[in-house]
């Protein structure tokens, strides 16, 4: 009864209210009360999943579809941090170790990042060993992180260079 209480502590120093327990404006606060509590929870949950550190459901899964990175089975910890790191490349870390960093959380671990200052261009030379779905999947994911000056040239190592 967290909002009954609250309203209490509200209307005491007014000194113009009975608060005794058992007297009718009590009962009436009770009630709200009883409403309010759930609406309150509800609100507190609302505002926790809506900050990537503190969100541990649905805040955390609507985040990860809007970036289409759905994580769902990896530690609640590991996908705050995977859309922490998403999100700072896609703001205020766009530097060549940002880049890394992401190419890293797309599940990369081979790979090799030349940059090209004077044609405003980055290479990405993949050496992992892919499918053509994942191939086209991680084309995909990499061209939508890139800023829109930036020219990305994806290369992938073949069956036949491995």
């Amino acid at each position: 009864m967290r909002a009954y209480e609250s309203m209490v502590q509200k209307l005491r120093p007014l000194g113009i209210y009975r608060l005794a327990e058992g007297t009718v404006l009590d009962s009436e606060l009770k009630a709200y009360a009883e409403g309010l509590d759930p609406l309150l929870e509800k609100l507190e949950e609302m505002e926790r999943e809506s900050f990537i550190p503190t969100a541990e459901g649905y805040g955390l899964h609507e985040r990860e579809r809007f970036i289409d990175r759905e994580r769902t089975a990896l530690p609640v910890a590991e996908r705050r941090q995977k859309l922490i790191s998403d999100e700072l490349l896609g703001s205020t870390d766009a530097t060549a170790a940002g880049f890394r960093q992401y190419l890293i959380d797309c599940g990369l671990q081979d790979f090799r990042l030349t940059e090209n200052y004077a044609r405003r261009m980055v290479v990405v030379f993949i050496n992992d060993l892919l499918t053509d779905g994942q191939k086209k999947l991680i084309t995909q994911k990499i061209l939508q992180a890139a800023p829109s000056h930036i020219t990305i040239d994806i290369g992938f190592k073949t069956q036949e260079t491995a």
